[in-house]
């Protein structure tokens, strides 16, 4: 029985000497003291904090403080971080000793906080979070078990600003209140409060409401008729969503819950979208978690085209590894519009898709088929921000000419070329297309590898199979700087069925072969083009011009001059052996000076400029008669043998003019063939130039 004594005797000692503890730590420990502590502290980090009056303290049994109107500066600034009207905190004490927190009270009253993220990535508060400490891998501490007697936050304000890219957000007017959160039953929450920011351009104002039950400790939650709306605007479109979810548990033991439901609705002059989804069935446990029967209904219309379509999915989650799997995703989607001018296209699609928010790492399989073309696809992530990610994408066929929008006028004004959105990711893939038509050009066994890193897209290398031929290059994308570089190989392609299905021209047949070695930069699409710089070069063998014989108007030449004219026949055409050019662009400036064309009649040569960046051609050919026509079917061209027919090509790059020197054509002409042409002749020789306006069709 002494023992009993003696451990009530010290029991006893032990609270007195806890009470006079606590009673000392008042004498000592008031709020003058705090408050001056907290100020020297905040002067060490080079910042200002005042706090209006004294703040009072509670330390048992209940621990608590209340301050009165509080203001802190950013370092080195007169500048307010942050400031409140009141605040009163207080917790129970000896539940802290068995690692529990029991909120007394929490209340704050016109909070207001200023978050800025410098142009170097650091926030405006990173020094009072002091250093970050490792975590060690696979550790991770119990939560402790929360109860809370009281929650009441009103006119709390914070505003957030990025300086790198300019995006601004603020939440205001947030007003949360709790009634007790005990983790046994559930207990009223209500929530209030307006989100308005730049890039882009927000105006909503959200509420929730409900019964809610959390007990950390055991890892457990529920939610009894709560909902959640949002509603405003959002750029130019209006916003609104809803959310419902009128019973779901979930405990180590069991999760339960059913009839969850949401909406989405975007309204505006450019898109509208209506997505609806529900959640048929919750199962499972706190750890492993089931969602049966994801099913969601989409309607979304931008531009005049639409999509229609429903998906449906399980959902497998493991909450403690935080990771997601989907393992069965069919869906059935509708594309129709105008960006699609044949006709509606219909997409199932089947894929599969898990994640691991933890890690920061995901994975999507997916599969679809539709008219004639089938693709599988698989894309991968190993981190989410910055992103770091993979693809690898496979087509049997694709007509894309099917599903693109028709072409549009060029728009008046040069738009600025944004390609900020290739910085901060990390990509690389492959693609592979066994036929692939784009703007009726068509191309088999396509091949590409593509990488973008550090700001910079490369195509490279990339190889495909065209009319006959092969094309083979790299190609470059680069943010910083706004730079494009392309390094190209055509090898012995058709050029006749190239031209007629890219250009829709029948000017030329024969094979050829293209090299193009050329890089730019600009912030429009004109700078770029007044930017170019680089070189191509031109091969073509054993072709024709079409639409006109130089031949026949070469033997008509003395007839002409006699006075009788043979119209141009549009179904003719001028054979030659070889013809070949080479290109120095500088500034958006094509300059070529060796062009070299050869037939069994005729030499050609020339030299000009092509000026890409204004549109424009100043160019002179030259065409030179030999003796013979043999080979096209003709005969000896004796008389007109060496004349040179100078071409003069001007006006604009893409529907040039061209014209002939009569005149100097004429006395050539008749220099070379005096002999066997009359003295009439020589004296009309004023109006030949009409005679050669329709020898050569002009």
């Amino acid at each position: 029985m002494k023992i009993v004594k003696y451990l009530l005797y010290g029991a006893g000692g032990l609270a007195a000497l806890v009470i006079l503890a606590a009673g000392a730590a008042v004498v000592v420990v008031d709020g003058a003291f705090v408050k001056a502590r907290l100020e020297r502290a905040m002067q060490e980090k080079n910042r200002t904090l005042v706090i209006e009056g004294e703040p009072k303290l509670r330390l048992f049994p209940v621990a608590g403080i209340a301050l009165g109107r509080t203001t802190l500066t950013e370092p080195g600034s007169d500048k307010v971080f942050v400031a409140l009207e009141s605040a009163d905190v207080a917790v129970r004490t000896m539940p802290l000793l068995s690692g529990e927190v029991e909120v007394e009270k929490l209340s704050l009253a016109g909070l207001r906080a200023q978050v800025v993220k410098g142009k170097d990535g650091n926030f405006n508060f990173a020094d009072l979070a002091g250093p970050e400490r490792p975590r060690e891998e696979g550790k991770r501490g119990a939560p402790p078990n929360v109860k809370v007697a009281e929650i009441n936050i009103e006119r709390l304000r914070l505003d957030y600003r990025d300086e790198a890219s300019g995006q601004e957000a603020t939440l205001s007017d947030f007003d949360l209140k709790t009634g007790r959160l005990d983790g046994a039953t559930p207990g009223p929450v209500s929530l209030a409060a307006r989100i308005t920011g730049k890039k882009p351009d927000l105006d909503l104002r959200a509420q929730a409401s409900g019964a809610l039950r959390f007990d950390l400790g055991r890892q457990e939650i529920a939610f009894d008729g709560f909902s959640f709306g949002a509603k405003g605007k959002v750029d130019r479109d209006t916003f609104a969503a809803e959310f419902s979810a009128p019973r779901v548990e979930v405990t180590p033991a069991k999760a339960s819950g059913s009839d969850v439901k949401g909406t989405v609705q975007v309204k505006g002059p450019q898109r509208s979208a209506n997505l609806v989804f529900r959640i048929q069935g919750i199962e499972g446990t706190a750890r492993d978690l089931s969602l049966s029967a994801v099913a969601l209904d989409l309607d979304a219309a931008a531009a005049g085209n639409s999509v229609k379509g429903k998906v449906s999915t399980p959902v497998k989650g493991n909450l403690e590894a935080r990771t997601w799997e989907l393992p069965r995703i069919a869906a059935n989607l509708t594309f129709s519009g105008p960006a699609i001018p044949q006709k509606s296209v219909t997409l199932p699609v089947s894929a599969s898709a898990q994640a691991n928010l933890e890690k920061q790492t995901a994975g999507l399989e997916l599969s679809t088929k539709f008219d004639e073309t089938s693709i599988n696809a698989k894309f991968g992530a190993s981190r989410f921000d910055p992103l770091v990610a993979t693809f690898d994408v496979g087509i049997d066929k694709l007509d894309l000419d099917r599903y693109l929008p028709a072409q549009k006028k060029e728009a008046k004004t040069d738009e600025r070329i944004d390609l900020s959105g290739l910085k901060g990711k990390t990509v690389s893939g492959k693609f592979a297309a066994g036929a692939l038509t784009v703007k009726r050009v068509r191309l088999q066994n396509v091949k590409a590898e593509v990488k973008l890193a550090g700001g910079k897209l490369e195509v490279a290398p990339h190889s495909a199979s065209l009319y006959g031929g092969s094309l083979s290059g790299n190609a470059s994308i680069d943010s910083n700087g706004n730079r494009v570089a392309a390094k190209e190989s055509i090898q012995g392609v058709q050029v006749g069925p190239l031209l007629r299905d890219a250009a829709q021209k029948d000017v030329l047949e024969g094979r050829g072969n293209v090299s193009l070695d050329v890089q730019t930069a600009g912030g429009t699409v004109t700078a770029l083009k007044k930017a170019l710089a680089g070189s191509a070069r031109v091969e073509m063998k054993d072709g024709a011009v079409k639409g006109i014989n130089l031949a026949d108007s070469a033997r008509n030449l003395k007839s002409a001059l006699g006075g009788k004219v043979s119209k141009p026949d549009a179904g003719q055409k001028t054979d030659f052996s070889e013809m070949s050019a080479s290109f120095r662009i500088k500034s958006g400036v094509a300059r070529n000076d060796d062009l070299k064309a050869q037939s069994p009649f005729l030499r050609l040569g020339g030299a000009g400029d092509l000026d890409i960046g204004n549109n424009t051609i100043d160019y002179l050919a030259k065409a030179s008669l030999v003796a013979t026509s043999r080979g096209q079917g003709g005969r000896e061209l004796g008389q007109v043998a060496g004349i040179t027919v100078p071409v003069k090509l001007s006006g604009a790059l893409d529907n040039p003019s061209w014209s002939v020197d009569y005149s100097g054509l004429a006395g050539g002409a008749l220099g070379k063939a005096a002999g066997g042409i009359t003295d009439a002749a020589k004296k009309g020789a004023s109006g030949i130039g009409d005679k050669l306006r329709g020898l050569f069709g002009r």
